[in-house]
């Protein structure tokens, strides 16, 4: 694990409230990730806050995270304002083990909201390398504003013939058209043999929990699913 100290070098908003900043240093190339892993950020009160590093490892010139605002959480805000004033930025990296494991199974990535960050890096990592499994995107959000790269994720479902983007609407949005419910519904509905799939889930703590177990009682394989959180809980000794 590597400390940095980074230059902000932009922050621009994605969709309605999801912000990206991107990070760059003099450093940046020495430093050894994989798509899919975090970094921890310094807060102004002395805390380690974890972000998903939102680009792939080959895209070295910067590190891009995902930050969303959500009414009622400061902290977010309160990050974002200190590196808009001061322009720095005092990260350690990389953290995870959620990383794409090789094989020649086909993989199936489900996540919700800010969830696609890591994911998103993964996926330009492998599409970088010609990696030549089948992915499957499943993306749930509660309305159509809420997928804050949409048009990224449907560029990739036209470029590439080894993958397929759905993305799922859980909440009111008279305007949609496509699939409706929890995102993971609509990955075991459209899947078949579910035991045949590497399952990568990024999302809340009571997201990835919902779709480990419920892949779980459709067959999924326990040693196939991965992620961060689950990661997380198994080394506070939670029996997953």
């Amino acid at each position: 694990m590597q400390e940095l100290h980074c230059q902000v070098d932009d922050i621009s908003l994605l969709g309605k409230d999801v912000y990206r900043v991107k990070l760059t240093s003099d450093e940046l190339r020495q430093v050894k990730y994989q798509g899919g892993q975090y970094l921890t950020l310094l807060s102004k009160g002395g805390h380690w806050i974890p972000f998903s590093i939102g680009n792939a490892p080959e895209e070295n010139s910067h590190l891009e995270l995902h930050i969303r605002l959500i009414p009622g959480h400061e902290l977010a805000e309160q990050i974002l304002n200190n590196l808009r004033k001061t322009r720095k930025a005092h990260i350690q990296l990389p953290m995870g083990k959620c990383v794409l494991r090789p094989g020649d199974r086909p993989v199936v990535c489900i996540v919700g909201g800010t969830g696609f960050s890591p994911i998103k890096a993964m996926l330009e990592s492998a599409f970088s390398l010609n990696d030549p499994r089948q992915f499957h995107l499943f993306w749930g959000a509660q309305t159509k504003e809420d997928f804050y790269l949409l048009e990224l994720a449907k560029s990739w479902h036209s470029d590439h013939d080894n993958f397929k983007f759905v993305p799922v609407v859980s909440g009111d949005d008279d305007n949609w058209k496509g699939a409706r419910g929890l995102v993971h519904f609509e990955a075991i509905h459209q899947l078949q043999d579910l035991s045949q799939f590497d399952f990568y889930v990024s999302g809340s703590e009571a997201m990835v929990l919902a779709v480990y177990y419920d892949l779980l009682d459709k067959g999924a394989d326990k040693d196939r699913i991965f992620s961060d959180m689950l990661d997380i809980k198994r080394d506070m000794g939670e029996d997953l």
